[in-house]
């Protein structure tokens, strides 16, 4: 008998005996047979069905499929949470972002709290130079309707440094909003370290200061031969001049104002863009030429025409400072307090100089 014809046969239920299929009563008992309907299997899936998901972005609209970025790669809004047990069920996607034109490694738009990425440091940048430049502008049309420009006061040297204080307060408002560590600028709670990096800034501000006195007798050099173009000995003595008639109060003033912005410029330049940059750049020497670039270019924007005179000193302070910044493995305490005691220093030597 065919293996198709024995599955065809039932066995009656009350003596056993086979029975074909299409007989109604037991060839041995006469019982009538009680035929049972073979259970239906039940398709059991290959893979388990997962769930897609997609979010929108607040911001700009953008359409996020990414499960693991809590911002938006395009304008950094924080998006929706998506619960835990959700992600589960959520339906992988390629690790890939389609921004301009091109796919990226969405790993590359992850915030991390501990270093920045490239796009998120350079938004961070930009929109600090943005507030530089607004401030710039709001001061200089205070000072040219309040003041008298055509002498240049205490009070005028004062406020130019309110831009340089105020620029530097996005990063640190930027970090305590998205609850980022603070180690992401180089600061440290660490006491070793803020030690360290007040005696490194020691060190530091002899250089500044010798790269200083050798600026200024460079400048005397072209004026005493009649290369000072924009007479910018002219320029410097008077400053100095005001300063030493100034009384103690506005000399207080003036020399914490200078500290505050040392301050706020290493938090711009050295904790976010140059450690923005050492995500693009493996050679670190390349971030420190070009971070002591775009300083000394925005520098000559915002100083002219003492920018053109200062800009190799503004390029060399910021080579150094750069170079501290890398020696101390990215200790910002280092080159604060280089700027710092460089300041303070400085104003002690104009008061010095008869």
């Amino acid at each position: 008998m065919s293996n198709e014809n024995k599955k065809k046969i039932n066995f009656c239920v009350y003596c056993g005996s086979n029975v074909e299929e299409n007989e109604t009563y037991c060839p041995k008992c006469g019982k009538l047979v009680i035929k049972i309907k073979p259970a239906k299997k039940i398709p059991q899936p290959t893979t388990i069905q997962k769930l897609e998901v997609s979010r929108t972005c607040p911001g700009c609209g953008s359409l996020i499929t990414s499960t693991i970025l809590d911002q938006c790669p395009i304008c950094n809004t924080e998006l929706e949470k998506i619960a835990e047990f959700k992600k589960a069920a959520i339906q992988k996607k390629p690790g890939l972002i389609f921004t301009n034109k091109k796919l990226e490694l969405e790993q590359k738009f992850i915030l991390k709290k501990e270093t920045w990425n490239l796009k998120e440091g350079i938004n961070v940048f930009g929109t600090c130079i943005y507030i530089l430049v607004i401030v710039f502008f709001l001061l200089f049309t205070v000072i040219s309707f309040q003041l008298d420009t055509t002498t240049l006061t205490i009070e005028e040297i004062v406020l130019n440094q309110v831009p340089e204080l105020l620029f530097g307060i996005y990063p640190i408002w930027y970090i305590y909003n998205k609850k980022h560590s603070f180690t992401k600028i180089g600061i440290y709670s660490n006491s070793k370290k803020i030690l360290f990096g007040m005696l490194i800034g020691i060190l530091g501000a002899i250089v500044l200061i010798m790269i200083n006195y050798f600026s200024d007798s460079l400048i005397y050099f072209f004026s005493d031969i009649g290369w000072d173009i924009f007479d910018v000995r002219s320029i410097i003595e008077e400053q100095n001049q005001i300063i030493r008639n100034s009384g103690i109060l506005w000399i207080i003033l003036l020399t914490i104002t200078l500290c505050i912005g040392a301050f706020s410029s290493e938090i711009v330049f050295r904790g976010v863009l140059h450690n923005a940059l050492k995500q693009k750049f493996k050679n670190n020497f390349y971030v420190i030429l070009l971070v002591a670039l775009i300083y000394s270019i925005i520098m000559l924007l915002f100083s002219f025409p003492l920018g053109i005179s200062f800009f190799l000193v503004n390029f060399l302070t910021f080579m150094v400072l750069g170079i501290i910044f890398e020696l101390t493995n990215g200790n910002i305490s280092a080159t604060i307090f280089t700027n710092v005691f460089f300041n303070i220093v400085m104003i002690i030597l104009i008061f010095l100089y008869f």
